[in-house]
């Protein structure tokens, strides 16, 4: 039996909690979730730490051209038997996963080859189908700005330097 839910100052600030309408996750406001469970490779787990030096250096690089991405997460556990991604983006999930694919497909094959079993490459669809297909949906999702986008976080970013030099020079 589920707990009922009992309105108190702690749930007036409850946020709207839907699925996404075109793919597994959750939504909130314009921010969507998504994980995913795989099996690594035999190797996979010391072929990921070899490049993990050069997949974090790259990863602003990347993520910036797919511009919708917030917060993403790789981890390894179950004795490097199996590995994790957490993923936190802009709009909905279809338009993302095509956006992640075509603009930093190079960077997730860096990532997944050769470390997710079977994943040949983003340009294999097979692939990309079986990488998606191990998504699931959070249970709890929670994010403080709901509406705020990466874009939005970079203008009000720009905006706030431009704010700041202008009162510098006025001082």
């Amino acid at each position: 039996m589920a707990d009922e839910l009992i309105q108190n100052e702690r749930t007036a600030l409850a946020q709207m909690v839907t699925r996404q309408p075109d793919g597994p996750g959750l939504r909130i406001g314009r921010k969507g979730e998504i994980s995913g469970i795989g099996k690594l490779t035999p190797d996979g787990a010391r072929t990921l730490r070899e490049r993990l030096p050069q997949i974090q250096a790259e990863a602003g690089y990347w993520e910036k051209r797919v511009g919708t991405v917030h917060e993403f997460r790789v981890m390894l556990f179950d004795n490097d038997t199996r590995i994790l991604f957490t993923i936190v983006f802009d709009g909905d999930f279809k338009p993302y996963i095509k956006d992640i694919l075509s603009e930093a497909g190079p960077w997730l094959d860096r990532i997944f080859v050769g470390v997710w079993d079977d994943f040949k490459g983003s340009n294999d669809p097979q692939s990309v189908e079986r990488l998606l297909g191990c998504a699931v949906q959070a249970e709890l999702f929670f994010v403080a700005n709901p509406n705020v986008t990466v874009r939005d976080v970079a203008k009000m970013q720009r905006l706030s330097s431009a704010v700041t030099e202008m009162l510098d020079a006025a001082s």
